[in-house]
């Protein structure tokens, strides 16, 4: 009995047109992931899941890249596929009380900001954010990523730390008001 050999597949479904347009845009999807991830941070604050709505908006975006228009706008179509992958999101975990959920309503409200200069601004957001963080004390920071990196609570942390959970909600509210204040100075 011989092995089973493994083999590459190329992608049974290639973009129509020429290779130019597949690589345009794999270049666009690429160039957009950190305004895209930031949107769905936007969307879906202190969820750990932001990175699996990230690669099935992925999917979805190639999946549908027969539907773009090289030369329209990337952001607004992509912001538009994320949307519904957090609608869906939502709905599969709708069961999960501990997360803040925002209605449809407030969804759509928040999700009708990115424009034409979205992704600029948001990477230069980002960008602000990463040295402003870089510049508070370990403390401090070790507050923010217990709470945003590894999504853990408050109570959690408090009882790694030994504080209380009170005194890590005053200090994150002052490290996010100082953050605000770094960022808006960049």
């Amino acid at each position: 009995m011989t092995k089973p050999t493994l083999r590459l597949v190329e992608d049974p479904d290639p973009p129509r047109g020429a290779g130019a347009d597949h690589e345009d845009f794999v270049s666009l999807l690429t160039r957009h992931q950190g305004s895209l991830r930031a949107y769905l941070v936007s969307l879906m604050p202190g969820d750990p899941q932001v990175n699996d709505v990230l690669q099935e908006t992925n999917i979805t975006l190639w999946k549908k890249r027969e539907s773009f228009q090289l030369g329209s706008n990337f952001t607004a179509w992509s912001f538009a596929v994320a949307r519904f992958s957090v609608k869906e999101h939502r709905a599969r975990h709708y069961r999960d009380q501990r997360r803040l959920v925002f209605s449809d309503a407030l969804l759509e409200i928040v999700s009708l900001t990115p424009d034409e200069a979205a992704p600029d601004e948001l990477d230069g957001r980002h960008g602000a954010l990463e040295r402003c963080l870089g510049k508070l004390p370990e403390a401090d920071r070790a507050i923010v990523n217990a709470r945003y990196t590894k999504g853990t609570n408050l109570e959690e942390h408090a009882l790694e730390v030994g504080r209380s959970a009170g005194s890590l909600r005053v200090a994150l509210f002052r490290i996010r008001a100082a953050l605000r204040k770094c960022i808006r100075r960049q």
